[in-house]
């Protein structure tokens, strides 16, 4: 087993928290252009923080997601309509907005842990390779709502004001009182996270295995 990075580094993390956070932006669809902007930039922030290099294929293999949701709005209206009208009952009934954002807030984290820890197990030398990390990473990520990092997501939420304010200026590589603030309460906690994500880890690689050899026996 590749031995696992548990500790804080917001360079790692700080893409994961601008996601989770974008969803308290008080605008429909704006919170999701940022959050969808953030998400993408995960990978290639991660990856130069590993001095890693990434083909172009293992890229778009894990962006994916993202393009396929933008292409559907733009071919159909009717649900970039749905998607406004959703998130706008959300930012009427703010509490379940701050209840998604934790949610988000902890899939992100999780999310970047498992980039971060790909890095180190060099397994995104292809295209191929990164089909199976990727099947592999939303398996594990299927199945982490319940974490301890919630309790902590939940302090996180409480502390942001104006965070669309705060986020353009992420988006500008520049940090802000919110955003120090928030680096801040991360840095003091993580720690107390380290075995789980060692566990974390380890259910990763496990995944990866299965995919591998499932992959394996089709071809």
């Amino acid at each position: 087993m590749t031995k696992p990075r548990t500790e804080f580094d917001w360079a790692v993390y700080a893409d994961a928290t601008f996601a989770g956070l974008s969803l308290l932006i008080p605008i429909p669809l704006l919170d999701l252009a940022f959050e969808s902007y953030f998400r993408r930039r995960m990978l290639k922030t991660i990856a130069r923080r590993r001095n890693c290099r990434l083909p172009p294929q293992v890229i778009a293999e894990f962006n994916r997601g993202d393009r396929d949701c933008l292409q559907s709005c733009l071919a159909w209206p009717i649900i970039l309509l749905y998607q406004f009208l959703k998130q706008l009952s959300r930012k009427i009934l703010y509490f379940l907005t701050v209840k998604e954002a934790i949610d988000q807030l902890n899939y992100y984290w999780h999310r970047a842990f498992l980039l971060n820890h790909l890095m180190l197990m060099e397994c995104l030398d292809d295209a191929d390779s990164a089909r199976t990390a990727r099947i592999a990473l939303d398996e594990v990520l299927d199945h982490v709502a319940a974490s301890p990092l919630r309790q902590l997501a939940q302090q996180v939420v409480s502390a942001p004001s104006r965070v669309w304010r705060s986020l353009r200026r992420a988006r500008r590589g520049r940090e802000d009182e919110t955003v120090a603030q928030t680096r801040s309460i991360m840095a003091r906690t993580w720690d107390n996270f380290s075995d789980y994500f060692e566990v974390v880890a380890t259910q990763f690689e496990q995944a990866y295995r299965e995919v591998e050899t499932g992959r394996a026996a089709e071809a």
